[in-house]
């Protein structure tokens, strides 16, 4: 019972997550993604401190933290503000699910990200997943025809890539950073939140979020960027967290349905396939490396033993 428990978690996650892309779009009729961006760090650090303090967390641990960690949750802080900043960017302007594509690249860079960092030993189903995500952003660059680029902006989808390093590289560093994932969140989305206004203010200008922008900004501040980082550590703290980490690629699938759905974006049948190829390549990359690890576990084990 307890394993169906943390499925239902990950499910939760999903489904929620799969509206971010809606709702950046919706949030950014009258705002731009200098200024959604901000107000949703704003509203995620509010929603993740009281959540924190609710499981237990005492408001000293979320703020006192020692200057090594601060240092690496600026670092991450940052990488998650560019992220966001690029991804709000693409959602913005170009076709929504040419954007999910380049999005969900993110699981092939870890692989790379991992081997040229920390050097990680890839297998062969690595490797293939990274090829099969490669031909993907191939694929949807150019519409299934390799003669032309056929996007309305590749500038767009090239920024969306560059956010998409910078999400994997949050994550590989996140790993090996080994910080209390409540405090680390917390603090990620307070220096995300500094970097942000940094932006906005270099490049926008101060704006509430008014009118038809509010109600998509607490959405995606308080729920979609927030809370659903707590519901995810749950369903990670399970026994079977990296299969149920696979669950996540369902996300893009669903997320494609409300772009159809709400916005009427183009349904065109290479984006279609590149999506179903950078899953594929995402699911090869997370089930390949989760055996490594345990592999590399066992391997302890016997030499502790």
């Amino acid at each position: 019972m307890a394993k169906y428990k943390y499925i239902i978690y990950a499910l939760s996650c999903v489904f929620i997550w799969s509206f971010i892309p809606s709702i950046s779009r919706f949030g950014q009729k009258e705002m731009d993604h200098f200024q959604f961006l901000f107000w949703s760090n704003v509203l995620s650090v509010l929603a993740v401190f009281f959540v924190a303090i609710m499981m237990g967390k005492s408001w000293k641990q979320l703020l006192f933290v020692p200057f090594p960690i601060m240092i690496k949750v600026f670092i991450l802080g940052a990488l998650d503000c560019f992220f966001y900043l690029l991804l709000y960017y693409g959602y913005s302007i170009e076709n929504g699910i040419a954007v999910l594509v380049i999005q969900y690249s993110w699981p092939l860079m870890i692989i790379g990200l991992s081997f040229l960092l920390f050097k990680e030993q890839l297998s062969i189903k690595q490797m293939i997943g990274m090829a099969i995500g490669f031909i993907a952003v191939v694929v949807t660059f150019t519409q299934g025809d390799f003669t032309r680029i056929s996007v309305q902006h590749p500038q767009a989808l090239l920024l969306v890539f560059s956010g998409a390093f910078c999400f994997a590289l949050l994550s590989v560093l996140s790993k090996y950073f080994a910080i209390d994932p409540y405090i680390s969140t917390f603090w990620v989305f307070v220096n995300s939140t500094v970097v942000s206004l940094i932006f906005l203010l270099l490049f926008s200008q101060f704006q509430w979020p008014l009118g038809d922008s509010l109600m998509p900004t607490l959405l995606n501040g308080i729920i979609l960027n927030g809370i659903s980082y707590i519901i995810w550590f749950k369903a990670m703290s399970g026994p079977d967290s990296p299969k149920i980490a696979s669950i996540l690629f369902l996300s893009p699938i669903m997320s494609m349905m409300w772009f159809i759905l709400f916005f009427g974006d183009e349904f065109v049948p290479a984006y279609v396939a590149g999506l179903v190829l950078v899953i594929i390549s995402g699911v090869l990359c997370i089930s390949a490396k989760n055996k490594v690890e345990e592999q590399n576990k066992r391997s302890d084990a016997l030499i502790e033993d």
